[in-house]
């Protein structure tokens, strides 16, 4: 099995066939074609077939596909660690952050990574949990930001954690919501909720002790979605929401109030910065990991002083 033929499986798969594949990599269609028999021998299985949609992995292939990619960044990653070990800005960088840091840290760690590394690429995704772990182990993610109930952990041996800070939690809704006039649990957990994942009982114990401590069962209604969504939700319904607290005052939560502290008392949320455990970063992830560690640290809002280098 040679790296050659991993790629190419990469290829057919990505572009959904080999006539495809062989016109993205400039090669003959002949000479994809035996290279994926000759994998397949060697593999004893078929990993390709062809539907309706084109050629599509089989079972077999789909496990394949995932070590290849695995392969294949790591390959990238090592050229990209030479090239910028000796000082050249090349290469790429994919981070998840979590919308709590999106909204405060991010910017000035972009701004600091940018004044030593114009030219590497940036890819920046929105760091849930359940989104970035998969990433993390099949390397097409190098680093991950993400929000977490305090005082736990991933349960996730393949990554190493670093704790960046503890924020404080809020209920808000929208300015004028006519909950704001006579807030209480009970009119609060009949409200329509945003969320960025399903309400299910014991999916979500800190939040399941929160409404257990205020004497009310939680909310069977939910609007599922990401931050951006969740924030234009939020602005033109009467839906409420958990937020940590240093976002509110930011012009992306512009017309969001919090509830008076009492009325529910949502768990604080850490706030952790996640990296491959047994292999290293490259020059440039590391300092795109050391910009938010940090700007996190130090402050939650924009203007802090320049990382250390």
């Amino acid at each position: 099995m040679k790296l050659h033929q991993l790629e190419l499986l990469l290829a057919v798969a990505t572009h959904g066939g080999i006539r495809a594949a062989a016109r993205e990599l400039h090669l003959s269609q002949a000479a994809v074609t035996k290279a994926m028999r000759t994998l397949e021998g060697e593999a004893g299985l078929p990993l390709l077939q062809r539907t309706a949609r084109g050629v599509v992995p089989t079972p077999a292939g789909e496990r394949l596909l995932a070590r290849a990619r695995a392969v294949s960044r790591q390959v990238a990653l090592a050229r990209e660690e030479l090239a910028q070990a000796a000082g050249e800005d090349f290469g790429s960088v994919r981070v998840g952050v979590t919308p709590a840091l999106t909204l405060t840290g991010l910017g000035p760690a972009f701004h600091w990574f940018r004044r030593r590394y114009r030219r590497v690429q940036v890819q920046l995704i929105e760091g849930l949990m359940a989104r970035v772990l998969p990433r993390l182990r099949d390397g097409s993610l190098d680093l991950a930001a993400v929000a977490v109930d305090a005082g736990e952990l991933p349960d996730e041996e393949a990554v190493h954690v670093q704790r960046l800070r503890t924020d404080a939690q809020c209920v808000v809704v929208r300015e004028g919501h006519p909950v704001l006039a006579e807030p209480s649990p009970a009119i609060l957990v009949a409200q329509e909720w945003v969320t960025t994942a399903p309400l299910r009982p014991g999916h979500q114990p800190h939040l399941d002790a929160m409404f257990a401590q205020a004497g009310v069962a939680p909310p069977t209604r939910a609007v599922v979605c990401d931050t951006l969504a969740a924030l234009t939700v939020l602005r033109h319904s009467d839906a409420v929401a958990v937020m940590p607290r240093p976002l509110l005052g930011h012009p992306e939560t512009r017309g969001l109030v919090a509830l008076p502290d009492g009325v529910l008392q949502p768990p604080p949320v850490d706030l952790l910065l996640l990296t491959p455990r047994d292999l290293p970063l490259t020059p440039a992830a590391d300092y795109f990991r050391h910009c938010l560690a940090q700007e996190t640290a130090v402050s939650t809002f924009p203007g802090a002083a320049a990382p250390r280098a």
